[in-house]
């Protein structure tokens, strides 16, 4: 295990995952004390800095995946910016990546990686959640990487989803790759180990 890097900035910070080949990346946000929403709703957790990695990793990936509950409670109406859309036209890319929205009624999640990793073989992967199909996600070891956002903020209440809900036991170890600081915002990127 080699030392993790400490980037200086949210540029350095993202740089691993824009290098990155065929890789599946979850990106989330958490309070301190592990809670991922408040009111519902992600909202109150983010902030500049959180919303600069969330957009970066964006603007890398070829598919942002994402659960329709979340898609229902946080709205994604437009993934990037014009500015955004416009640098990785120049790249060759796609104005915006894939959505691709995951429901109980659609196929599993094994299935649907499967199939993105057909289509997008070489590229960046994203999962944004939300909190349980985080858990089915790294429950069938189907991410690589988790970028962690983590708030300044101690929410308690239990009535709001954790980082993670699945019900069984996981006991999944994590490597620290790399750490940023904005603010009073904490930002570490894990290797999942297998």
């Amino acid at each position: 295990m080699s030392a993790p890097s400490l980037h200086a900035d949210i540029e350095g910070f993202l740089a691993p995952l824009r290098d990155a080949n065929a890789l599946t990346a979850a990106v989330m946000v958490t309070s301190v004390d592990g809670r991922a929403t408040i009111a519902g709703r992600v909202g109150e957790l983010t902030g500049d800095a959180d919303q600069q990695v969330l957009l970066g990793a964006r603007e890398a990936a070829a598919a942002v995946i994402v659960g329709a509950s979340t898609i229902a409670a946080e709205g994604y109406d437009r993934l990037l910016d014009d500015q955004a859309r416009a640098r990785r036209q120049a790249r060759g890319m796609t104005p915006e990546p894939e959505l691709v929205s995951v429901s109980r009624s659609g196929p599993p999640p094994p299935e649907l990686m499967a199939d993105l990793r057909r289509r997008h073989p070489d590229a960046l992967l994203i999962c944004e959640g939300g909190p349980r199909l985080l858990g089915l996600m790294v429950s069938e070891h189907l991410i690589d990487q988790l970028v962690l956002g983590i708030s300044p903020l101690l929410v308690g209440d239990d009535s709001q989803k954790r980082l993670l809900e699945i019900a069984q036991p996981l006991g999944i170890e994590l490597e620290l790759l790399g750490l940023a600081l904005s603010g009073d915002h904490l930002f570490l990127r894990y290797g999942i180990l297998r």
